[in-house]
């Protein structure tokens, strides 16, 4: 779990600015949390939340800044999704990131909003 603190602070908390209060939110106990390694080395993570109606919210997925663009975030997804297989699955997507989750079949829901200072839309993936 510090693995994945230290990644997070470093890209919501630093890079991208949200709050420490946004950020560690209190749910952290409630959340399965995952982490990649690559060569020993934490690069990536995320967390899942149960969510309403028997739903799974995806959160928290990070990776870190020179590990971007080699898979990293794409495998971190796959993992995920394995382990959801037959379930549906939500997360809030920042837009800059929003054509990333569609290619792993997230379709965007309902308006624009801003979360933390940065404008997201709600994603679901269907069983």
């Amino acid at each position: 779990m510090d693995a994945a603190r230290r990644i997070r602070q470093i890209v919501f908390c630093e890079e991208q600015g949200v709050s420490a209060a946004d950020e560690w939110d209190g749910n952290d106990d409630a959340c399965d949390h995952f982490l990649l390694i690559d060569g020993g080395d934490p690069i990536g993570c995320a967390r899942l939340r149960p969510y309403t109606g028997g739903t799974i919210k995806v959160e928290r997925v990070a990776v870190l800044k020179n590990q971007r663009g080699r898979g990293a975030g794409v495998a971190i997804m796959r993992a995920l999704l394995v382990r959801l297989a037959g379930k549906t699955v939500v997360l809030n997507a920042q837009l800059a990131v929003e054509g990333f989750y569609a290619k792993l079949g997230f379709v965007p829901k309902g308006e624009i909003f801003n979360e933390a200072g940065i404008d997201h839309i709600h994603m679901v993936k269907a069983p």
